[in-house]
């Protein structure tokens, strides 16, 4: 099979740089489009013949169509339904291409069996769910009654008598409560954490981080990978605190958001 020189690539590389599309996707994209064409001019066209014919099926409105939609945020809750890099190549593959062909146009007989052999990719897209467990077993974050102490956002501090932005919720239970981790991910930090008292943080996917505060003590280590609903700590009094309580905090890439807005449908 012909294989592409760096210019012939360079010319592919191109039409994906204008239509702006971004790592990891463009990887795959240029990946196939090039084995696209190389086919084609196995099968006896020259480069400068395969290469529209090629592009025909790929215009630039419809690869940025494909790039937006590769992340699909669900109205119902905050669940993020993610594909990989393959599997957005192979969803475009399937429902967008061939764009611009008119309705009675054959689609080449090497893509039906390009689609019919590695349709089993489009089962790579997977779903990610940000944290919405409830770090304190029993305890309904929909309907908290008088668990919930304090809720995100400025208030007026109980101990520094200051306004400031609280940045996460305060849940109310007694010393030895267990407290549990509301999604999977690994213990980037567990110990003394000054004000916090005693502290654990636990990176989970997409830049997740949640962080379990004032705690008697830490059932988990650093670099310890943990699941939904795992016993990670107790709930306790330590560090600036006025009473036995959890303060519980969600991040994404490091902003503080509200971990009752997660649960908004």
């Amino acid at each position: 099979m012909p294989i592409l020189t760096e210019k012939q690539v360079a010319a592919v590389q191109a039409h994906l740089a204008m239509a702006g599309i971004k790592a990891p996707l463009r990887e795959e994209l240029l990946d196939h489009l090039c084995c696209a064409i190389e086919e084609r001019m196995e099968r006896g066209q020259d480069f400068e013949t395969a290469l529209p014919d090629c592009l025909h099926s790929w215009p630039i409105r419809h690869l940025k169509k494909l790039q937006t939609n590769i992340l699909i945020t669900t109205k119902l809750k905050p669940m993020l339904v993610r594909f990989t890099a393959t599997a957005a190549a192979m969803a475009g593959l399937v429902f967008l291409s061939p764009f611009s062909l008119p309705p009675d146009a054959p689609m080449e007989r090497d893509e039906v069996s390009f689609l019919l052999e590695n349709e089993y990719l489009l089962e790579e897209a997977f779903v990610f769910e940000p944290p919405t467990g409830s770090p304190i077993p029993g305890v309904d974050l929909k309907n908290p009654d008088k668990t919930l102490t304090s809720t995100f956002g400025m208030r007026m501090h109980p101990i520094f008598k200051q306004k400031r932005l609280h940045t996460g919720i305060d849940l109310k239970a007694d010393i030895g409560t267990p407290v549990v981790a509301t999604a999977n991910g690994k213990v980037v930090f567990a110990g003394e954490n000054g004000d916090y008292g005693i502290c654990v943080r636990i990176l989970h996917d997409d830049g997740y981080v949640t962080v379990y505060s004032h705690l008697h003590q830490h059932d988990v280590i650093r670099g310890e990978e943990v699941t939904q609903g795992q016993k990670i700590a107790a709930v306790g009094n330590t560090g600036k605190s006025m009473g036995p309580h959890l303060h519980y905090e969600v991040l994404k890439d490091d902003v503080p958001m509200d971990p009752l807005a997660l649960l908004e449908e």
